[in-house]
């Protein structure tokens, strides 16, 4: 990220977290102070806007999906945009191929490839972001097959080529990893290097190391971001990276066989949870992330994984080790004043 001010932007910075100000600047074309700390918005975020807008100065709507057809389905949140507008932040429309059964590598495949839906949709991330005041489109296609690696490449090259004529960025959301094997059927299909030549962001979604869909572990342990982002800064320009933060923690039920009955935890409900529980967690060593085991009121074997204060600081410290553009948190909503706080510290 360019400050064109260096001493008065040091300055202004001291002043504004003196003051509880907004750490985002007042407009897209001022100056940025600090790092980018982007927020990503859901319909459970209203209450963070109206409590934290000093904590974060860009926004991400999640609201918004195409089909195959490259229609968008969803709604634009023009009360949050609002908010956004008021607190001075540069606000992306989100777009993503999750359809009614979760991610959708089939909506992505046709959306890539068939000329009809590609410029179709285009059209309509074009015709938001323009209607709606975006700075820009943020493109989140999950579960793309890696044989639509270089369609989805040209994808990019071409939103954004289309996005520029408005004077509109492309950002682009992409899966963790520690090395480049087009052949994974997770994260095959993005080319960093491609991706980050033609896109203006580029998200690291170092988050779901451990989902609660396979075994118990951390959501992001320090060493497998780190060994990530040492692989996303020698494909893309460091000043173009954004890194993910998770708000949240998993919850896995060791006595369910079907494995059908965990849950994925919001940081304030983990901290509500551990309350009850009048238990105290472990930290593990190589993750630095904390675990808990603990018996349900109804006998069933609990494990949890979850951040604390001294975790998501060691993580944030991250964007600074790498020369990073800043950070990202999904999502809004599922923090408290303790996360923000930690945040900051660690970027500080």
């Amino acid at each position: 990220m360019i400050i064109r001010k260096i001493a008065t932007g040091l300055l202004a910075a001291a002043l504004i977290l003196a003051q509880g100000q907004p750490l985002g600047h007042a407009g897209s074309n001022s100056a940025k102070i600090g790092p980018i700390v982007l927020g990503y918005y859901t319909d459970q975020s209203d209450a963070s806007l109206k409590l934290y807008p000093n904590r974060f100065n860009m926004l991400a709507t999640d609201t918004l999906n195409t089909d195959g057809q490259g229609n968008l389905v969803g709604f634009t949140p023009h009360k949050a945009l609002d908010a956004a507008d008021r607190y001075g932040m540069d606000a992306y429309a989100l777009v993503s191929n999750y359809g009614e059964k979760g991610w959708d590598g089939e909506i992505a495949h046709r959306v890539l490839n068939e000329p009809a839906a590609k410029i179709r949709l285009i059209r309509n991330m074009l015709d938001t972001v323009r209607a709606n005041d975006y700075v820009g489109i943020n493109i989140d296609f999950e579960e793309v097959r890696p044989e639509d690696r270089e369609a989805l490449s040209r994808f990019v090259r071409d939103t954004a080529k289309e996005m520029r004529k408005l004077g509109k960025k492309t950002m682009v959301s992409v899966p963790a990893k520690t090395e480049d094997d087009p052949e994974n059927g997770w994260s095959g299909a993005f080319d960093y290097e491609a991706i980050g030549r033609y896109g203006d962001l580029v998200q690291v979604m170092t988050y779901d190391e451990h989902g609660i869909w396979g075994e118990p572990g951390s959501a992001a342990g320090l060493s497998w971001i780190d060994a990530s982002l040492k692989f996303a800064v020698s494909e893309v320009d460091p000043s173009k990276l954004l890194a993910g933060v998770p708000a949240y923690g998993n919850d896995w039920n060791l006595s369910d066989p079907s494995d059908e009955s965990g849950a994925m935890l919001a940081w304030k409900n983990v901290r509500t949870l551990i309350r009850g529980l009048d238990k105290t967690g472990t930290r593990d060593a190589k993750s630095k992330s904390m675990t808990l085991r603990y018996t349900a009121e109804n006998g069933d074997k609990h494990v949890l994984w979850y951040e604390d204060e001294y975790s998501i600081k060691l993580k944030a410290r991250l964007v600074g080790k790498y020369g990073l553009a800043g950070i990202s948190v999904y999502a809004l909503g599922m923090e408290d004043q303790a996360f923000w706080t930690a945040l900051q510290a660690g970027l500080k």
